[in-house]
């Protein structure tokens, strides 16, 4: 296939720069490692109307995210807030370490929990765009329906990592301390020196992307097709996700009254 074809060979400089140590080695600080992957890596396997920012993300409830992150965020619509985004505006959370062992996968996980976890108003099929809102039916019956086409997405990636047998364990074990849910674990966990991915599935074992059914956990070693797969499916994934712009009339009208109530400025 000709796309497949593509792809190949459009991922292949940036897998040999993962490959020749130019992404991960050599970083004084976890800033500079998540910058790193942000321009070498996820850059180019990406449009540019998806927008990268390390940074955090917040929900109108005022809870944050753990720690700076890569947020994959929407470049068009979004609100131009630099790196502490609103949450409606973002698509996904990629955790980056140079070795995944239980300790920083622990960390890992609770990070991309942290936005799974955030508060936003579902978006749905009457939501054209981000800004725009088709009022069919009604707006309760659209927030009744069962569609929600804005979920996260959460990425973790590591050169190297302890096996993904003992990390899929670790995982297991906090989900069962409840820890964790479920449904904020990572949607891929990616090491690129032994080229395996954990991926979520369907029942039937296919890879589940939004708005397919999360079943299981698979793991999978696509050797050469690691990049190739990982531009496929982050790719695939994005695309079904459909946002929602946070409602901005309520801020304004609270300024508004508290402005009104302590009278005009005085110069």
């Amino acid at each position: 296939m000709l796309i497949l074809d593509a792809i190949r060979a459009h991922v292949a400089p940036i897998e040999e720069r993962i490959a020749a140590g130019q992404v991960f080695d050599g970083h004084e600080s976890r800033e500079g490692l998540l910058c790193a992957f942000m321009t070498q890596v996820l850059r180019p396997l990406l449009p540019l109307r998806y927008g990268l920012e390390v940074g955090r993300a917040f929900s109108m409830d005022d809870v944050t995210t753990r720690a700076d992150s890569i947020l994959i965020f929407d470049a068009v619509f979004a609100l131009p807030t630099g790196r502490l985004m609103p949450c409606e505006g973002v698509y996904a959370i990629c955790e980056v370490v140079p070795m995944l062992n239980e300790t920083t996968f622990g960390e890992a996980l609770n990070n991309v929990a942290s936005l799974k976890q955030l508060h936003r108003a579902k978006a749905t099929a009457h939501d054209v765009t981000p800004i725009h809102h088709l009022g069919i039916f009604g707006a309760r019956y659209a927030q009744l329906s069962d569609d929600k086409l804005n979920p996260y997405l959460g990425y973790i990636f590591a050169d190297r990592a302890a096996g993904p047998e003992q990390l899929l364990r670790a995982m297991k074990a906090m989900i069962e301390q409840d820890s964790l849910r479920p449904e904020h674990t990572p949607d891929a966990i990616v090491c690129f020196r032994d080229r395996w991915m954990v991926v979520r599935q369907t029942l039937s074992g296919d890879t589940a992307v939004p708005r397919s059914s999360f079943a299981k956990f698979g793991l999978l070693h696509p050797q050469a097709h690691l990049m190739p797969l990982l531009y496929t499916l982050i790719n695939a994934s994005l695309s079904q996700i459909q946002l929602r712009n946070p409602d901005l009339l309520r801020p304004l009208a609270a300024m508004t009254r508290a402005l009104r109530a302590g009278g005009p400025a005085k110069r």
